[in-house]
């Protein structure tokens, strides 16, 4: 199946694993120390909010988070949430990695195989553009692992919604667009099922 064919068919997942033979709760239960995450800056707050350590041109686009150095922030910020529940499970700082770009995040991910860490989980990112980069990850940098998907801030919003297409997701690459995304309440849910071994694939992705 092509990536864009197969994109298409996540849009009504919540989340997609790199392949069938991962055992999620096993992960978790032996080998929580092997694995990383990564979100997108996307996931910081916008409009409303704005982030305190943005960048101040190209907004939200960098790889900076408070809560990320052990400080504390007081705006809203799914991707500060994220951040929380991670620390929590023990992930430490140089295991979760803000995505700025696509290239920074699979240079990272080859560093970290190298030290020794074997899967993503989670990944955070939206629909589009998993295709590609789930078969990389998993074929070039040899690392296995899950992604959860981010929802609209507001759907209705032409916009500051999500990305609409493959073409929308690689301007993002150049240009932080304003997108109000977030990762949403079911998606946050879901990052808390699996980093407590109690994730259902067959349930949450039917």
């Amino acid at each position: 199946m092509s990536s864009e064919r197969f994109n298409r068919s996540l849009l009504t997942s919540h989340v997609a694993i790199s392949s069938s033979s991962v055992d999620l709760e096993k992960i978790v239960n032996d080998e929580l120390d092997s694995c990383v995450s990564f979100i997108p800056y996307c996931a910081k707050p916008y409009g409303d909010y704005i982030c305190p350590v943005s960048d101040k041109e190209k907004l939200r686009k960098n790889r900076n988070c408070l809560k990320l150095d052990d400080k504390t922030c007081n705006v809203p910020c799914s991707l500060g949430d994220i951040v929380t529940i991670l620390k929590n499970r023990g992930f430490t700082k140089d295991r979760i990695f803000i995505i700025d770009s696509d290239s920074n995040l699979f240079t990272w991910l080859e560093k970290k195989k190298s030290e020794g860490y074997k899967y993503f989980l989670p990944g955070i990112g939206c629909h589009y553009g998993v295709g590609y980069a789930l078969r990389y990850v998993q074929k070039d940098i040899g690392m296995e692992g899950c992604i959860v998907f981010l929802q609209d801030y507001d759907p209705l919003d032409e916009k500051h919604g999500v990305c609409k297409s493959i073409f929308d997701y690689n301007n993002m690459e150049r240009v932080d667009k304003g997108k109000r995304t977030k990762i949403g309440q079911e998606s946050i849910s879901i990052i808390e099922k699996i980093l407590s071994g109690e994730f259902d694939p067959e349930k949450e992705q039917s």
